[in-house]
């Protein structure tokens, strides 16, 4: 006969589960459907877009030639300008090294409208320390140009470190930080300055607006003195008083703004969808510009 104890016992079912264990099979389980549902979605979204027509990325960069380092077309025009202001001026090409450099480390060579306090520009110069006013600073060519109004006071600056140069210029807090850019000016000064021929090499996507063959010379010459032979609709042909290379790295390095498609000079021609070829067409004393045609998107 079964005792009270027994009798009085709760019988034990199978697969019966303490409520933490079913708490945890129900989460699962709702994992497992957010699981299925993201996956769904995925799916969905990349089928979307391959059916799509969605155009393809382009970079704007410019190599340089016979280098390991690029530049963006912002960075090659701004080189290409500051480079300019010291062939105009006559100077050694060691004092571009030193401008670009400076450059570089202050503002990677793109022309900022802020700064430390109230630094502005490629060089990051200050109002209020008698650079000029925000606006003039914000100028490339007026920039620069004060770089070298004061590089030029610098006693001895051609044989000083260039680190130690610059920081007479800047008196930054960095002092240092010039020299680790040393290499890269280099390379972009002579390619600026016309020592390497075909120096630059500028791809960019297609432009939509485009400015007219005369307004690109009338632009280059405020940077390079150049004599206009004569210009059409889509063509102006040049002679360069500066030196050619220099003259033609200029256009080269600002034809994403311009809209310049190619630009030919001494048997060889530059456009922006092949970069340089042989071309025996232009005569080899001028440089021919080409412009580019609007876009119709």
């Amino acid at each position: 006969m079964p005792t009270r104890d027994a009798v009085h016992a709760r019988p034990t079912v199978r697969g019966t589960r303490t409520p933490a264990a079913r708490t945890a099979r129900r989460i699962t389980a709702v994992v497992a459907v957010i699981a299925v549902t993201a996956g769904l979605i995925a799916a969905g979204v990349h089928l979307l877009l391959n059916r799509l027509d969605l155009p393809q990325a382009q970079m704007a960069r410019c190599d340089l030639v016979g280098s390991p380092y690029s530049v963006s077309t912002e960075q090659a025009a701004n080189a290409a300008t500051i480079t300019a202001a010291a062939v105009r001026r006559k100077l050694p090409t060691r004092a571009a090294v030193i401008a670009l450099a400076t450059a570089l480390q202050e503002s990677k060579l793109v022309n900022l409208e802020y700064g430390d306090r109230d630094s502005v520009g490629l060089f990051q110069q200050r109002p209020s320390q008698g650079w000029g006013t925000a606006n003039q600073i914000l100028d490339p060519r007026y920039a620069a140009g004060k770089f070298y109004d004061h590089l030029l006071k610098v006693p001895d600056w051609q044989r000083r470190p260039l680190t130690d140069a610059a920081q007479a210029v800047q008196r930054s807090g960095h002092p240092d930080a010039y020299a680790q850019w040393e290499d890269q000016a280099t390379v972009l000064a002579r390619a600026f300055a016309g020592s390497v021929h075909a120096g630059v090499s500028c791809a960019f996507p297609e432009p939509t607006v485009v400015a007219q063959p005369a307004k690109v010379v009338q632009l280059l010459a405020l940077d390079l003195p150049a004599t206009r032979l004569g210009t059409t609709t889509r063509y102006a042909d040049l002679r360069p008083t500066a030196p050619a290379w220099a003259s033609v790295s200029w256009l080269v390095a600002h034809a994403d703004r311009l809209g310049v498609d190619a630009v030919s000079y001494a048997g060889q021609r530059w456009s922006r969808a092949q970069g340089w070829r042989n071309d025996t067409t232009v005569a080899p004393d001028r440089i021919r510009v080409e412009a580019a045609q609007p876009s119709s998107r």
